[in-house]
């Protein structure tokens, strides 16, 4: 890589961009690294950055577009004057014409009817974030004003602001709602509201903070009618899911889903209990919260018995598990193993005949063990316990209306798919944006999976001390598909972008 200057006041307005170059590296890559692709010369894509030093941000597009990368260095004011011209500046334009003429209203309004105006602003903040399919709410206050932001595809997107004065009137209307103490604003408090929209019973749950310009709201939505639990909604490919089947089939062991959180392990989870679901079986699950009724709009028959953890009156995970154990289940559903106690509890479930599930925080699915043994798990209860593993990501799916496909470099499709043959006529797809996507270029998620089958290998690193990296590398000898891979088959197959893959794995 070689880096040059540009002359003071010779910014990027006086370069000439090659049409072709700046369609080598998506927007959002190009927002995030501060980076604009000037031409192809020499074999080698000319860009224009502020951080040249970005080791992993050359790395990324190397790999992306499959050139060497010579930098031109420029101020980081130039890169995002021009992105903001070129491109637009990423943030979306108030979409709440209700939410202006709203809070317009209580601005003026300074009779009675102000509070009314509060209620129906509230009112319509939640409405519109379930139209716009948001999995959160968040209400930040700045020294200026109250900032709106939804989390839609996983992705935050700023949508309104606030004036100040209107701040206290709205947070104070939301935690009457959850049943909060609006006097008290130095520590934090959880909530919740029964939200009836549309014919539906919408969850929220309400979390309040203290900051430097007031209490920040977050209000997680938990739309339980529209919660897909079917098993064949969760996105396995054909060979992926019949290894699953095979798993989850097994009469006891210990099956763990993994991945950060919002990467849909719940969801994961309750499909299975979906399938398993039996009047001649005893499933029994401990959950915290209990998101998705899982006797909801179906038969009566029992079967399935859920229960809320609640550590304020000493119903851990723990003590729940061992309570569990005392009702003869046959499946138990433990909702996260957060510590030692509750996975010794859930292994020794599992050797005594039970099927148990859980979830754990680990970045991949070989971690996992490592995690374990981490937290002081003996080897011999890992090996004999546990039977699989499943990490998964979400990734954000290109909207259908305006993706757009294009011919990436024949390095580049080298890399990103080394096992097939012929990619002389294949076209990925990039993200656009449109009204239907709110401009964003995608529309929905879908999972990415990494499944991991407890071998007589796999035991045997276990019992003789091999750390995580150890774990991957049998893992990967024996056929592992890792959750790039996975990411990367649905780019091949024009579901999602590189850039997104690449924003949720790791090689």
């Amino acid at each position: 890589m070689t880096t040059s200057t540009l002359e003071p006041g010779l910014y990027l307005a006086s370069c000439k961009i090659a049409s072709d170059a700046f369609k080598l590296i998506p927007c959002d890559s190009m927002r995030r690294y501060g980076v604009v692709p000037i031409e192809v010369q020499d074999g080698k894509l000319l860009v224009a950055m502020a951080n040249p030093a970005d080791v992993s941000a050359m790395d990324h597009l190397r790999v992306l577009t499959g050139y060497d990368i010579d930098v031109l260095k420029v101020p980081k004011e130039a890169v995002v004057e021009f992105l903001n011209h070129k491109i637009g500046d990423g943030a979306e334009h108030p979409v709440c014409r209700e939410l202006v003429e709203v809070s317009t209203s209580v601005r003026k309004d300074d009779s009675d009817n102000a509070e009314s105006h509060v209620i129906k602003t509230v009112d319509t903040l939640i409405r519109l974030a379930l139209k716009r399919r948001a999995s959160d709410i968040h209400l930040e206050p700045q020294k200026e004003g109250l900032f709106v932001r939804f989390r839609i595809d996983g992705t935050l997107k700023t949508v309104h602001e606030f004036p100040k004065l209107l701040q206290p009137s709205l947070l104070s209307r939301i935690k009457i709602l959850a049943n909060l103490n609006i006097t008290e604003k130095r520590t934090p408090q959880d909530g919740q509201i029964n939200f009836h929209c549309e014919g539906k019973d919408i969850d929220l749950r309400v979390s309040t903070l203290p900051a430097k310009y007031g209490e920040k709201v977050v209000i997680r939505i938990l739309d339980k009618s529209s919660l897909a639990v079917g098993f064949e909604s969760l996105g396995f490919d054909a060979g992926l899911q019949g290894l699953f089947e095979s798993l989850i089939d097994r009469p006891h062991g210990l099956f763990l889903v993994t991945g950060p959180t919002g990467s849909g392990k719940t969801t994961t989870l309750y499909s299975v209990i979906q399938r398993l679901k039996s009047p001649l079986k005893n499933i029994i699950t401990l959950e915290d919260p209990i998101e998705y009724e899982l006797l909801a709009n179906s038969s009566s028959e029992a079967g399935v018995t859920q229960v809320q953890v609640n550590p304020k009156v000493g119903l851990t995970f723990a003590a729940g598990l061992r309570s569990a154990l005392r009702q003869d289940p046959d499946v138990i559903m433990v909702g996260e193993i957060r510590d030692k106690e509750t996975a010794e509890i859930a292994m020794k479930s599992a050797m005594t005949g039970h099927l148990v599930m859980s979830t754990l925080h680990t970045n991949d699915a070989p971690s996992t063990l490592g995690r374990l043994k981490d937290m002081g798990i003996e080897p011999y209860m890992i090996s004999s316990t546990v039977i699989g593993v499943l990490a998964q990501r979400l990734v954000r799916v290109l909207c259908p209306q305006c993706k757009e496909a294009y011919r990436p470099p024949a390095r580049s499709l080298k890399t990103f798919f080394p096992g097939r043959e012929d990619l002389s006529n294949v076209s990925l797809f990039r993200a656009i944006g449109c009204d239907q996507c709110q401009g964003s270029g995608y529309l929905g998620r879908r999972g990415i999976f990494e499944l991991l089958l407890m071998t007589d290998e796999l035991k045997a690193a276990i019992n003789s001390g091999a750390s995580s990296e150890q774990f991957r590398q049998v893992a990967l000898t024996q056929g592992l598909k890792t959750l790039r891979s996975s990411g990367l088959d649905l780019v091949f197959k024009g579901f999602t972008t590189v850039e997104e893959v690449f924003r949720s794995t790791v090689a």
